[in-house]
Parts: C-alpha cells; sequence; structure tokens
C-alpha cells in the first residue's frame, strides 16, 4: 500500500472518529502536508494555501492537499494551538478552545464538500514532457552559439527569488553544463 494511501486512509478513520477539530500534518522531505480534511481545516483557519487535488496511484479518487516548507509552521499556528508529535513525521495540531467553540460541524462539512469541488484536478504530466520542461533563455542560448557573455545573461535573467529550488537545481545543471562545453 502506498504510503499516500495510508494517509489518507488514516485521515478519514480520525474524521469518522470525531477528531473534526485536529489538523494532521505529515513531514514529506522538508515541507509539512495536510489532506483532506486537514487541508480544509488548514486553508479556512490558518491561511489561504495554494490546494492541490489530484489522483494518486492506488487511491482512484480525487485527494486535496495543501503543503508548505516545516520550517514556516510556527508561521501559520494560531496562537492557543496545541502541537502534538505523534511520530516523527505526523504531527497532530488541537486548534484553539475559542476557535473549537463557534465551529458548526455540519456546516462545515457542506463548505468543505463545496471547497473540494471548486479545487481543479491536476493531471500528472507524462514523463517525456517533465522532461522536456524548458527554461525560454537556456533553450535559445543551446541553439545559438553560446558564449560566456550568453551564458552570464542568462544567469542575470532568471527569476530565482520566483522558482522552486529544483527549478533554480536544475537552471544551475544547465548553466553547469554549458559552461563545460565552452572550457
Amino acid at each position: 500500500m502506498s504510503v499516500t494511501k495510508e494517509l489518507i486512509e488514516q485521515e478519514a478513520l480520525l474524521l469518522a472518529n470525531g477528531e473534526r477539530a485536529v489538523l494532521h500534518l505529515h513531514r514529506e522531505g522538508s515541507f509539512m502536508r495536510a489532506y483532506e480534511w486537514s487541508a480544509f481545516l488548514s486553508c479556512r483557519y490558518l491561511h489561504q494555501f495554494k490546494v492541490n487535488k489530484r489522483i494518486f496511484k492506488g487511491i482512484g479518487h480525487p485527494v486535496a492537499y495543501i503543503g508548505f516548507p516545516e520550517t514556516s509552521i510556527d508561521k501559520w499556528m494560531p496562537e492557543g494551538a496545541v502541537l502534538e508529535a505523534l511520530d516523527e513525521k505526523h504531527l497532530a495540531v488541537q486548534l484553539p478552545k475559542l476557535m473549537v467553540d463557534v465551529m458548526d460541524f455540519e456546516s462545515l462539512d457542506g463548505e468543505y464538500a463545496e471547497w473540494k469541488d471548486a479545487v481543479p484536478l491536476t493531471e500528472p504530466k507524462p514523463k517525456e514532457e517533465r522532461k522536456a520542461k524548458s527554461y525560454n533563455t537556456l533553450d535559445v542560448v543551446l541553439e545559438d552559439k553560446m558564449t560566456i557573455t550568453s551564458i552570464m545573461h542568462n544567469i542575470l535573467e532568471f527569476p530565482i527569488e520566483s522558482k522552486s529550488p529544483i527549478e533554480s537545481m536544475l537552471f544551475l545543471a544547465n548553466v553547469k553544463r554549458q559552461l563545460a562545453t565552452l572550457i
């Protein structure tokens, strides 16, 4: 059974057992993720996170989830929330009593269904398409004659502040490859 499938089943079981005012965060690498109901609570009570929805292998139905860097967890926690480490990769966040006391779980159930339906389903890209992802300026330079100056221009034009660590790492690998052909 996949790890994601286990997490989704665990989330459904906790919800069925009445843990509706607790959100569960799962450590995945350097990120924390919340799935389904926990993702909904996170977006509703903590922050308007970017929500993804996709069908994971072995699950068969769409799963909504959010993620954020683990280092920013304190930034999103409301005052009075209690964080409990259930294991090294699983945190339970008990929302503050003042917040829980005003929750109407019947109306939240309806809001949750609408929220999840409103999230667009993300289709995974085929492997070939992921490999062919381009960084416009680099591809132009690869077709033209490369010079140190053109590589420097590409470095200066690369918007590193808006790129993910993976995109930045791939960009750097391409720059290294270009420089190796010149040296």
